[in-house]
Order: structure tokens, then sequence, then C-alpha cells
């Protein structure tokens, strides 16, 4: 009796496992992974909003004052702590800008638009950043996407910078 309950059915199932988990585990891990990939490319989409909405409040107010070095368009740029000029104040706005996103400032490319020098005039900062694959599994989903953050705000003084688009933003 122990002999006929080994030899029925056990047989014929034995490998059904086997194949059931190659056939699930390409699913499971392209759905872990995308989880992973879609997670950080989320994360780092609510760091390009809220830099881009913090640097666009530091420029209504004007606090350009001691910005980070940065990145600008391939040039290593170091605004002084107290800037003088136009430029010297552009800079320093984008530099905090790309400070405040916190990303690869490399990658991180940010556009400045004032549409007058008056208090009440419109400031608009946009900030774009590419979507990287961290696994390469989600690479073909992923790869030519950019996160766009754009945010307006009324002049609350009158600004001592200037409208800047650095090349390769995608506002």
């Amino acid at each position: 009796m122990a002999a006929r309950r080994l030899g029925t059915g056990g047989g014929s199932e034995r490998g059904a496992a086997l194949v059931e988990f190659t056939i699930i585990v390409p699913f499971l891990i392209l759905v872990i992974f995308g989880m992973i990939d879609f997670g950080i490319a989320f994360a780092d989409y609510q760091n390009v909003r809220s830099g881009t909405r913090e640097a666009a409040r530091l420029g209504v107010v004007n606090d350009v004052e001691n910005a980070p070095p940065c990145t600008i368009d391939g040039t290593h740029v170091t605004p002084p702590a107290e800037p003088s000029t136009v430029i010297e104040a552009t800079n320093a706005l984008v530099c905090k800008a790309k400070d405040r996103i916190g990303l690869d400032g490399d990658n991180a490319k940010v556009e400045i638009d004032i549409t007058g020098a008056a208090i009440g005039d419109r400031l608009r900062v946009c900030a774009s950043f590419p979507v990287q694959s961290l696994s390469g599994v989600t690479t073909q989903f992923l790869s030519g996407k950019v996160l766009t953050s754009a945010v307006t705000m009324r002049l609350e003084q009158v600004p001592i910078f200037e409208s800047y688009a650095e090349p390769g933003t995608e506002c």
C-alpha cells in the first residue's frame, strides 16, 4: 500500500513546479525592479518639484547670497558670497536652484524667466532632469524621459538677476 501511494500521480507532476517557477520569475523580476526604478524616478521628480519651488521663492525675494558652486552649461561656476553684478546674481540663483534640487548638478538644467523688473511682475523658474534606470531592466521604458517642473511667482523685490535659459533645458 505504501508503494502504491508513491507511484500514483507524484511522478507526473514532479517537474511542474520547476516549469511554473521558470515562467513566473522573469515577470517577478520585472515587477520588482520596475517598482524600484519607478520609485527612484518618483523621488527624483519630488526633488525637482520642491527644488524648483524653493528656487523660485529665493528668486522673488532676491536671496542670492552665499550660493554654492555648481556647473552651468558645462562650466564650473563659483558665485561670490555677495553678488554685485547681474551675471553674478543670475549665476548665484541658478546654483541655488541646482543645490535645492539636490540631484546631479551636471544633469539638472535650470531656466529663469522674468516678465518685467518691477514688483508684482512674474518670475518663472523651470528645471529639468533626465530619468535614469538604476537596474537597467526598465531602461526601455525610462530612457529619453525628462522630469520637468516649473513654478511661477510674483516678484516681491526688484530683481538683481536676469532671465537665463541653460542649454538643454526642456521647459
